[in-house]
């Protein structure tokens, strides 16, 4: 018995039928894909919307844990919202708590230091403000100017 090829009418190429099929296979597995609701783009059948659509956001996602996470170093992450001035999404929650028992943002040189070394243990009665010291070598005269600035930085300080 001698089978006829036929011509795919989408991309012209010869193909030998099987069943009843109008296109070659090529073009099918092709054709499975369909319009994303959304934007257009192709998307598997049995998907609501295309890959780029989909994007479960915080409670959507199976994986929300709360917007908190830990940091490899074992410190604990919060997500901040995308209004506020942070330039990324997580910021040390040990560091919020001391800008927010201190009523401003840490300056330049200042870090917060857990008292017992415990570094998810984000109690207030835990968390100290520290101070980077100056780099070694430094004169004498600087060195007096700048403990006059910490000092009056740090006096009206509890």
């Amino acid at each position: 018995m001698a089978y006829k090829l036929s011509s795919c009418p989408q991309c012209e190429r010869e193909y030998l039928p099987s069943s009843r099929h109008k296109i070659c296979g090529a073009c099918r597995k092709r054709n499975r894909k369909i319009p994303c609701v959304k934007c257009g783009e192709l998307k598997q059948p049995g998907s609501a919307v295309c890959s780029q659509c989909y994007k479960p956001s915080m409670q959507a996602n199976g994986n929300w844990k709360g917007g908190r996470i830990f940091h490899k170093n074992g410190y604990v992450m919060v997500r901040m919202p995308k209004d506020s001035s942070s330039k990324t999404k997580y910021v040390f929650d040990h560091v919020l708590i001391m800008e927010d028992s201190l009523g401003r943002k840490l300056l330049p040189g200042e870090n917060v230091h857990h008292r017992n070394g415990v570094r998810d243990d984000n109690r207030i009665e835990n968390l100290e403000l520290w101070i980077k010291p100056q780099p070694t070598g430094i004169r004498v005269e600087d060195a007096v100017i700048w403990a006059k600035e910490i000092l009056q930085r740090y006096d009206s300080q509890p």
